[in-house]
C-alpha cells in the first residue's frame, strides 16, 4: 500500500518547484521506495537506473506540474512506465542521473538489522509478484502497492477501470495460490466476495511485507 503521504504535500511541491532541495528530498523519500518496487517487478536488473532516470525527467518537468499528491503519484508512475517502454524498445542509451546534491540528503537508517529483514521480506514478496502474468503484476503493483486508484491505473495501462479491477483480482488470487503452495500451513482469512487478504505487498515507503486487503473500490 502507499505510505501516509508527504506532510503538506502542496507546500513541499511549491518549494521543490522553486529549487528547494529539502522539499524535493521529502517528496523523493516518500515516493522512491514504491517506484523502485514497481520497476523491480518490471525490470529488476535496471530498476535503480530506471528509477534515477525517471526522477531526472520528473525534476526537469516539475515546474510545469499542476496537481495534488494523487495526481503527482499518477504522473510519476506514468513517467516511469513510459521510460520503461522506451527501454524495452531498445532505447538503452546511457541513463541520466540526478545531481548528487539532490540525493545526498537522503538519511541513512539507524536500524540496520530491521532494515535488512524488511528488505529481505519485501524482495521475497516482489519475487512472487514478478511471477504473475505481466499485466496482472503491473496492475497489482500500481493499484495495491503504489496505491493508485483504478481510474489512474487504467490511464497508465491504457485499460478500462473494470479491466484493471479484474487484473488485480486475478493477480491477488494467483498470489494467494502461490503462498498456499509455498506455505502448506497458510490459510487466507475469510473475506467477503471481492476482497482478498494475503501477505504479499509492501508496507508503505519503509519496505516490508504485511497482509493486504484488496477491496473492489470504485474510482
Amino acid at each position: 500500500m502507499a505510505g501516509e503521504g508527504v506532510v503538506d504535500f502542496g507546500g513541499s511541491l511549491r518549494a521543490a518547484k522553486q529549487g528547494d532541495e529539502d522539499a524535493f528530498a521529502s517528496i523523493w523519500m516518500e515516493f522512491q521506495p514504491g517506484l523502485l518496487r514497481y520497476l523491480f517487478v518490471k525490470a529488476a536488473p535496471v530498476a535503480e537506473d530506471l528509477a534515477a532516470d525517471t526522477w531526472v525527467r520528473v525534476l526537469r518537468a516539475l515546474p510545469t506540474f499542476e496537481g495534488d499528491e494523487n495526481g503527482f503519484r499518477a504522473w510519476l508512475y506514468t513517467t516511469a512506465r513510459n521510460r520503461l517502454i522506451d527501454w524495452f524498445r531498445g532505447d538503452k542509451k546511457r541513463l541520466q542521473f540526478i545531481e548528487h546534491s539532490k540525493l545526498a540528503l537522503m538519511p541513512a537508517s539507524n536500524n540496520v538489522e530491521s532494515e535488512v529483514a524488511e528488505n529481505s521480506a519485501t524482495d521475497a514478496a516482489l519475487a512472487l509478484i514478478a511471477k504473475l502474468p505481466p499485466d496482472q503484476a503491473e496492475a497489482v503493483m500500481l493499484r495495491i502497492v503504489a496505491g493508485l486508484d483504478a481510474s489512474s491505473v487504467a490511464l497508465i495501462m491504457d485499460r478500462s477501470p473494470g479491466a484493471v479491477r479484474v487484473l488485480c483480482h486475478r493477480g491477488l488470487r494467483r498470489l494467494e495460490s502461490m503462498l498456499t503452495s509455498l506455505e502448506p500451513g497458510y490459510e487466507p482469512a475469510e473475506v467477503d466476495t471481492g476482497e482478498v487478504v494475503l501477505a504479499a505487498a509492501s508496507n508503505g515507503s519503509s519496505g516490508g511485507v504485511l497482509s493486504v486487503k484488496e477491496h473492489q473500490r470504485h474510482g
